[in-house]
């Protein structure tokens, strides 16, 4: 009618659909996403879409935006995966197909939730050393691997990130809680966290470091090399309790979520608490200096 006044709302709804098989697809989804700030709009989606027989996520517009690049970009970096192993596999006489075959079955940690979560650099003993020699076979057979090698350069950007921003604020005393690549883990080598340490004392700051499980006198092997070679003095910038390393600190640059780390960062919360691991817990995220890694 003239004069009637409508309401419109708007929302984002991202589509998986694939050329050829797309209406198949829009009754089949993998997830039915709506990115909506408005609780009617969502609603009228929420029940729009609900043909689909599939959960319905409401986020925000931005939220759902995003994930469409995220989909997408994921997709593209896969393609690239598979055919850069093509090309170095071949030149050595495998049969990529039957090793991505293979790699396929792992629903465990290769095709699955593991490893997709934002967060700090990799390190240990396995990853760095094994893309390192894959990238060591494609020089020898003169084969470029633009994707691979560019995720070492990607994983130091990481660690580069996290020295910037500690040098950006203030303060010179740095409590870094959690040490090994992983948590309940001894295993220092090629931990990013070792990489942060070494940097901020070559700079000039206290570094203060408390680990659940490190015992410097336990350490054996490449571990304890690595770690002699890398921070020699670990000794006594490790400290017996989470609040010794905590007290007085500027900043705190956590990896570890140990109850006895949680503990000390809520009864004495430094000005600054850089979040390297995403699972700190709703309370210490409200704090007022929390900033998280990658979000």
């Amino acid at each position: 009618m003239a004069g009637t006044r409508r309401r419109v709302g708007v929302a984002m709804c991202p589509e998986f659909l694939r050329e050829g098989t797309a209406i198949a697809d829009f009754f089949a989804p993998p997830f039915t996403v709506i990115g909506a700030g408005d609780g009617e709009v969502a609603a009228t989606l929420t029940d729009l879409l609900a043909v689909a027989g599939r959960p319905v996520h409401v986020v925000d517009p931005r939220t759902a935006e995003a994930l469409k690049y995220a989909c997408n970009a994921f997709h593209a970096t896969k393609v690239t995966f598979a055919n850069e192993l093509g090309r170095i596999f071949r030149r050595y006489g495998v049969d990529s197909r039957e090793v991505m075959r293979l790699f396929c079955e792992d629903d465990q940690l290769n095709i699955s939730p593991r490893y997709l979560r934002p967060g700090f650099a990799f390190g240990g003993s396995c990853l760095p050393k094994d893309l390192r020699s894959l990238l060591h076979l494609a020089r020898v057979a003169n084969v470029d691997l633009p994707l691979l090698a560019a995720t070492l350069q990607s994983n130091a950007v990481c660690v580069n990130d996290v020295v910037d921003r500690v040098v950006a604020g203030d303060g010179h005393t740095v409590a870094l809680l959690g040490l090994s690549f992983k948590p309940d883990s001894d295993d220092l080598r090629e931990s990013p966290s070792v990489d942060v340490a070494e940097r901020l004392l070559g700079k000039g700051y206290e570094v203060r470091i408390y680990d659940p499980i490190i015992n410097p006198t336990a350490l054996t092997g490449s571990n304890r090399a690595y770690v002699q070679t890398r921070l020699p003095h670990l000794r006594r910038i490790l400290t017996d309790t989470a609040a010794d390393a905590v007290a007085g600190a500027d900043v705190a640059l956590v990896s570890s979520v140990h109850p006895a780390v949680l503990a000390a960062l809520r009864a004495a919360p430094p000005p600054r608490l850089i979040d390297l691991d995403g699972r700190l817990g709703g309370d210490l995220e409200r704090h007022p200096g929390y900033e998280g890694v990658a979000w």
